[in-house]
């Protein structure tokens, strides 16, 4: 089940009011904001959507959302990661049955997975639970700890898992991603998650890219990808450090934190991160403003 899917995919965010409770309202102007800006899909429920924070019905209830409010015009790709497999596969069916393209998850958390042979062993069993659309497995080792080769990874694999049908790499180790890209891109999609290589994976070969950056710079990155594509490399190098800069002050807070500060700034307030995570203080969202407006981001 090989996706083929190419462009900016946005990392959404999950909308919750001051006490923590989840509010819908925010979604359906974020997606027309993002098909406006020429976005080509959403990756919902990851972790920039705060879904291992939320209770399984929590997380169908902002699934079916953004689904809805998307009604067919890009793929939604949705996060279903649990520690349970059991409530994983309530997340896949659900997913499946609301109009998902295609579910992604990292393996259950906490018991350790020290070979190979035991990633391929527990992508098959979350994956094999339904054959309607395409598994996508998500690779972050800088949470998850699985610092395995993804082109080892599927060597391992083969042809043998038919619902797999990518990878979202979200690693800085692009060797490896060009490795997967290479041997094993006809066959599976790599999708890149790393904002701030964004430059040096487009000169990988990388086409699509998952990235919670997009729901606020999107413009920015297609003028990188418009003006690499070109032959202009002093004209991407300038737009693409735009973009670092951009990233490297809003990785001065917590990640999320800041992002959702970030979201509220332009007009689409999803509230605060959830605990264990604190949102901005105001003097350090009134700091960080004027940072991003001397950068040029406002």
């Amino acid at each position: 089940m090989r996706l083929d899917i190419k462009g900016l995919i946005a990392a959404v965010f999950s909308p919750f009011d001051k006490s923590g409770c989840v509010d819908m309202a925010p979604i359906p102007k974020l997606v027309e904001h993002l098909i406006d800006n020429g976005i080509n899909g959403l990756y919902a429920m990851g972790s920039t959507g705060e879904g291992l924070s939320m209770t399984v019905r929590q997380r169908m209830d902002v699934t079916e959302a953004y689904i809805g409010a998307v009604d067919g015009r890009i793929p939604v790709i949705v996060n279903v990661s649990h520690t349970s497999y059991d409530a994983t596969e309530e997340l896949i069916r659900h997913a499946v049955g609301a109009g998902a393209f295609a579910v992604s998850a990292t393996l259950p958390a906490y018991y350790t997975v020290s070979s190979i042979e035991q990633l391929v062993q527990a992508v098959r069993k979350i994956a094999e639970c339904q054959n309607d659309v395409p598994f996508v497995y998500y690779h972050i080792p800088g949470k998850t700890g699985l610092n395995f080769k993804m082109h080892t990874f599927l060597e391992k694999i083969g042809d043998t898992l038919p619902q797999l049908g990518g990878i979202k790499y979200t690693s800085g180790a692009i060797d490896d991603f060009m490795m997967c890209q290479e041997l094993y891109g006809e066959r599976y999609k790599m999708f890149f998650g790393v904002d701030e290589l964004f430059l040096p994976a487009l000169a990988m070969g990388a086409d699509s890219f998952v990235g919670s950056t997009y729901n606020f710079m999107a413009p920015t990155y297609h003028n990188i990808t418009e003006r690499y594509t070109k032959g202009d490399q002093e004209g991407a190098r300038t737009e693409y450090f735009k973009a670092v800069r951009i990233i490297d002050a809003l990785l001065g807070y917590d990640g999320l934190a800041s992002q959702k500060a970030i979201m509220q700034m332009s007009g689409h307030d999803f509230g605060p991160p959830r605990s264990p995570l604190l949102p901005l203080s105001q003097n350090e969202y009134d700091t960080f403003y004027r940072n991003l407006k001397n950068i040029g981001l406002f």
